[in-house]
């Protein structure tokens, strides 16, 4: 810090105190100053050992002796003046520099100082904190050590982007990695700028570092679980999620191997159900007892911890156990226990074959991932066996349909009506039909639509069309499907019969729409037929009518209103969706 101008004041004053000596010398030979003298001596002694509020007694002021000490009072209260502001103005820089100080340490920011004349560079004390270097022992040269620090992959660039500080005065911000002695990767931010000398060339460049390590693990993090999610969304097989998963989280962390395996908790036994590998590594499928890796590998996986090693054959924790870490090649290793509902039921692990020290960004990563891959694993797991049990489901069905298929054909009578034998088929195959559809959507629900044409399939013609479907497109769940497709099938056999269908002018419109009802959303449904002969109301409820009002009427609470109109039958039917909030969501994917 450069002195203040304070000491030119003090410099007069010793100039004028030697002058009061010389008069002071001169009135020594007079007896009656003596003793005023003395007492000006010690004043004076007293001020130059620093008692700057020292002051002479004036008795006379209108003597020699009293007039110099008015001189010496008046010249040390000004100086006593100057130097309390000194005093001030350094206890302000001190306090900012101390606020600096603190700021710098609470940011984490390393400052550099380079002197382009000179070529001499110097660093803050945060800055070799930053790189993980010690002041004392370091290189005094400073941009050699700096250059040895950078990652290898941004040498090259982030060299060629300091040189520019000594040709121009444009800011430099750049993102950059560094490797510290003790292996770890470090992300830092920095920003520089250059200073001008007269003639505007660069002479002098101040550079703050930032440690941004935290925020770009979560970054890249983030990037990598996003892509992960893409690669995994369309795979349903268990084995091709664990090999995805695999081989990129591998890549990733640039490591040796990658495996996850179910874990027998009671023997302590992990199968293996994926082993990604580099060419180099060996491959390590099969089953591994885990209790040669040691007890408290083995207690901190049960107990949910993850089991992090940067070198496992000098760690303590795996003394008396390193053979088994030196077969595997697992001399840096991260593995995930999954442990669910008490049980050590799975792990991932990662391995490294050199010595590595890993991050606390990069051991998230692999917690992140060990869960996701859990849960895609089981629901694909779950999911596979839905489909086998929805296969079994169908098979058995329709071996059912078909069972009671031949015992009805055996029960009617050689005599009973041929029609009667064909509308029972009939029916059984309508509802089989239904049942196909479902199949094909997994039971989870079906699109109206695909009801409605697969229960008049039957009745088109080729060339004229007979039907006209219309509604929003709409899923269902299998509970109200079967009884539509059922009241279909019995509106379009009794329009063949009687209705519209039984001519070749007829036709038959199918509407649908979600109304507000009851409660809560609602379905209604109209069955118009028109074209065909006049109408007349039935004398009696025939089979289909009770069909459709028993199964629409009483087991899903809907009404069913018939109206038979000469230009022909309407047919009405009202429905609560019980399940509308989800089968409107359903609705929307399909417009």
């Amino acid at each position: 810090m450069e002195e203040l101008p304070i000491y030119s004041g003090q410099a007069i004053f010793y100039v004028f105190i030697a002058c009061l000596a010389l008069v002071a010398s001169w009135l020594a030979g007079r007896a009656s100053a003596q003793r005023p003298l003395a007492a000006f001596n010690q004043a004076v002694e007293r001020w130059r050992k620093g008692d700057l509020q020292t002051r002479i007694k004036v008795l006379d002021p209108h003597t020699p002796i009293g007039r110099l000490s008015l001189a010496f009072n008046d010249m040390a209260t000004k100086l006593s003046l100057r130097e309390a502001e000194r005093e001030s103005v350094l206890r302000v820089l001190r306090e900012g520099e101390e606020r600096l100080q603190i700021a710098q340490d609470v940011a984490g920011l390393g400052i550099w100082d380079w002197n382009h004349l000179t070529g001499e560079i110097s660093w803050s004390a945060q800055m070799y904190q930053l790189v993980g270097l010690d002041r004392d022992t370091t290189d005094t040269n400073l941009s050699l050590v700096w250059q040895q620090l950078i990652h290898p992959d941004d040498r090259a660039w982030m060299e060629q982007e300091v040189r520019r500080f000594s040709r121009t005065l444009d800011p430099l911000t750049a993102e950059y990695r560094i490797v510290r002695d003790d292996g770890s990767i470090r992300w830092l931010l920095m920003r520089g700028q250059s200073l001008p000398d007269a003639a505007g060339k660069p002479v002098r460049t101040v550079i703050v570092n930032l440690d941004i390590t935290s925020s770009k693990d979560s970054e890249m993090r983030e990037r990598f679980l996003l892509s992960l999610s893409d690669k995994i969304r369309d795979l349903d097989r268990p084995d091709e999620i664990l090999l995805a998963v695999a081989e990129a989280l591998g890549h990733h962390l640039g490591v040796a191997r990658v495996g996850y395996g179910d874990v027998d908790d009671a023997t302590m036994v992990l199968t293996t159900l994926v082993d990604w590998h580099t060419d180099e590594t060996p491959d390590a499928s099969g089953r591994h007892p885990l209790k040669p890796f040691g007890p408290s590998f083995c207690s901190d996986l049960r107990s949910g911890r993850v089991v992090v090693f940067d070198d496992a054959l000098s760690d303590p924790r795996a003394e008396g156990h390193y053979a088994a870490y030196a077969a595997l090649d697992c001399i840096a290793s991260i593995s995930v226990p999954l442990v669910k509902e008490g049980q050590l039921r799975a792990a991932l692990y990662i391995h490294s074959g050199m010595p590595r020290r890993w991050s606390q960004g990069e051991i998230e990563l692999c917690r992140d991932v060990a869960e996701r891959t859990w849960a895609a694993v089981e629901r694909a797991k779950s999911d596979a066996r839905r489909r086998l049990l929805i296969n079994e489901l169908n098979h058995r069905v329709k071996n059912t349909l078909a069972t009671v298929q031949s015992i009805a054909a055996q029960s009617f009578k050689a005599e009973e009506p041929k029609a009667a034998r064909e509308a029972f088929e009939a029916r059984l195959f309508a509802l089989s039909k239904t049942h196909d559809v479902l199949t094909r959507e997994n039971w989870e629900g079906v699109n109206l639509r695909d009801i409605a044409e697969e229960a008049v399939a039957p009745y088109r013609r080729e060339q004229v069309e007979r039907f006209v479907i219309e509604g929003p497109a709409l899923h269902v769940p299998p509970r109200i499907a079967l009884p539509l497709a059922m009241a279909l099938h019995e509106l379009s056999t009794n329009a063949v019969k009687y209705g519209a269908l039984s001519v070749d002018s007829g036709r038959v419109l199918i509407h649908w729409d979600l109304v507000e009802g009851w409660d809560e959303k609602g379905l209604i449904m109209h069955w118009q037929e028109e074209g065909g002969p006049p109408v007349k109301a039935p004398t009696r409820k025939g089979f289909g009518s009770r069909l459709i009002e028993r199964s629409l009427s009483r087991e899903l609470s809907g009404r069913v209103t018939l109206d038979y109109r000469p230009s022909g039958l309407v047919c009405t039917i009202s429905l609560p969706l019980p399940l509308a909030q989800g089968t409107l969501a359903r609705a929307a994917s399909f417009s």
